[in-house]
This record gives structure tokens, sequence and C-alpha cells, in this order.
């Protein structure tokens, strides 16, 4: 197994770096290591059972998680897992960009010229995949990419010394139509950022977000990066890959399109590509149908309720001030919570109505 990234790591990664109970419960279930576990590596940074919701500036519901939710520095976190697989026998390539790949025959090129064939090539190159490209094909394909990718603009911002950072993930709706601001506690200060479907919303994003950064009063902190990336918010692939290439995570537009979570998405799409790898042999054909058939099954079903809720509590939300999401919240809250937790699925929020959703292991 070959491991190319155009990076040398360890490398700066912008990303909220959220876990939710689903990313945490994958991980412990594929490599044994619990929540308590990956923070004595140092790889979570906080958590907290608090969460605010915001229109703009004005607190429209919060509470406090059965479950809390976990952050991670993707610095040390992608560090972290390289390094496993390199102990896991990977050989590595780092600081080198694909140039080009051959789907039919698994002839990927860098950019250094050096050509490596291999038997199956895994996609894992983020939202501007380079290996997606040899994928989506097609002036219709290409659209429906770009009409449901989001822009997000994210800042980490440095405390006073001896300030304590928020103690709660807050949400803020209505600085932008079609997306929303955060702010998550880190260590030493809290990530800030919006996300925007621009095609959606037809706003530009660093617009909405020095709005959000001066109603807020984050402007006051000290900013110790800034950057912008794109974000898939509703533009999974279907099929997933094609000849000798699957796609996996964010390459293959698999985040959460209400919120924009990749971490779990990214973790399982890899997962389910290993299993059908195993189960499907090195053969390009069966192994496409595999993958597909159970990307659809354990995945897509899913973002696609997501993706509807979406539609519906950003369909004229920002002047209703976003009514649905409160109504949502004040009727069932746990439920909710529950759903973007990943301990229910989205298509089961509100049915049965009135039915508890489980807790959440205490002991992960």
């Amino acid at each position: 197994m070959v491991l190319v990234d155009r990076k040398h790591f360890p490398r700066p990664k912008l990303c909220a770096g959220l876990l939710t109970w689903k990313s945490i419960e994958l991980i412990r279930t594929i490599f044994n290591l619990s929540a308590a576990q990956l923070a004595a590596k140092g790889l979570i940074t906080h958590k907290t059972t608090k969460y605010r919701i915001f229109f703009k500036t004005s607190q429209i519901a919060g509470g406090s998680l059965d479950y809390p939710f976990h952050f991670v520095d993707r610095h040390t976190y992608d560090h972290y897992w390289f390094e496993a697989a390199v102990e896991a026998g990977a050989r590595t390539i780092t600081g080198q960009a694909v140039h080009h790949i051959d789907p039919r025959t698994g002839d990927a090129t860098l950019a250094n010229g050096i050509r490596i064939h291999a038997q199956i090539i895994i996609g894992a190159d983020g939202a501007a995949s380079q290996t997606r490209r040899s994928v989506l094909t097609g002036r219709r394909a290409t659209r429906q990419w770009k009409n449901q990718l989001a822009m997000t603009t994210e800042t980490r911002l440095a405390l006073p010394q001896g300030q304590a950072p928020q103690d709660f993930a807050g949400l803020y709706f209505g600085f932008i139509p079609w997306g929303y601001a955060w702010s998550f506690p880190c260590r030493n200060g809290h990530i800030v950022g919006i996300a925007n479907l621009w095609r959606k919303g037809n706003q530009p994003t660093r617009a909405a977000f020095d709005r959000f950064m001066a109603r807020t009063g984050f402007s006051g902190g000290r900013m110790r990066s800034m950057g912008s990336h794109p974000l898939p918010m509703g533009n999974f692939l279907d099929p997933p890959g094609r000849g000798r290439v699957i796609l996996v995570g964010d390459a293959c537009g698999l985040a959460d399109p209400l919120l924009g979570e990749g971490i779990y998405y990214a973790h399982r799409s890899a997962q389910i590509a290993a299993q059908s790898i195993i189960r499907s042999g090195t053969g390009s054909k069966d192994l496409s149908h595999a993958y597909r058939r159970a990307l659809n099954r354990r995945l897509l079903w899913e973002l696609r309720w997501i993706k509807a809720y979406r539609n519906i509590l950003h369909t004229g939300g920002v002047r209703r001030r976003y009514r649905g999401l409160r109504l949502f919240h004040k009727l069932l809250p746990k439920r909710l919570e529950a759903a973007v937790q990943g301990q229910i699925p989205f298509a089961k929020l509100l049915w049965p109505f009135g039915h508890h959703p489980p807790h959440a292991q205490k002991n992960m």
C-alpha cells in the first residue's frame, strides 16, 4: 500500500474539529480506542456538553447533551493517523501532488513525474480532489457538484493569557441565508467560521464572516490563522467511483449537508471502502458495484434525509427567524440532539413520535 499526499506531515488543516458521538463510537469499534484514550494521547483538546443556537446574536435554543461533543486539533489528529498507517506497513510519498490518474488502468502520475500503478486507487484528497476530477466527467455532473458546494472562512482566535475558552459549542444562523456560523472551543482559544452554500445564498462568504465577527465581538480576538476552503454540503456522488478508483470522505462529497460535519463521514466511508475491498477482491467492476451498494445502504440514505431537513430549515429561514428550528428544538430537543450525534438517524427524527432515543454509552 502506498499513501500519497501533497503535504508533509504534520501539517496545518483548517477544520472545526468536532467529533460527535457517532465518530467516537466508530473509532472505538475499529481501533478499540475510547474518548479517554484519545484524550490521553493528546488528540482530544476539549469537550463540552453545552450548546447554544443563535439567530444572529439572540439565543433561540440551547441545552445540555447526554454525551459531550469532543474537539480535536487536526494538525495533531491527522498526524496520529498518518503515523498509524506507517506503523501498519504503508509506504508514504509526501510533498508530491497527484498530477493525473487513469481510472481505467489504475495508473497515477505525480507532479515530479513518478508513475504508480495500483490495482485500486482510493481518493481521500478532499473537496478539491484531483482524484475526483478523473472520475467526475461531463458538464451536468460538474454543475451538480458545484451547486451544492459551500465555501467556508475560518480562523483560530487566541485568548489572552489566563482566560478560559467558552464552555459551549455555538451555532449562529441569520448572517447568511444558506449557511451558518460557529464558535467552538479549542486549546487556548476558539475556532470560529462560517459556511455559505453560495450558489443558493448568492452572498459573498467573507463579507458575511466579517459581519458575524463584528456583531458577536469575536473580532476583538487575536487571529492565529485564517483561510478559506470548499466544503461539500449535499453534493455526495453516486456512483462514488469509476474503474479502479473509489472515493471517500470530502472527495466523494460525504459531509453532513446541514452542519458540514466531515470527520465521521471520512472515517465511515473509508471503513466501508476497506470492507468492500476485502469482500470483493481487487476486480474493479465488482469492487465499484459493491462499494456503491454499501455506501447507499449505510450512508447516502441518511445524508439524503439530512439534506431534506436542511432545505426545509433554510427555505425562508432568515425571514422567519428560523422558527422551524426553534419549533423542532422546543418539541423534540433530545431527539434532535440524538440525530445530530448519530444516536438515531434523521430518517426517524419524527417517527415514532414521542419515542425517546437510546442514551449514549457513557463509558466509551
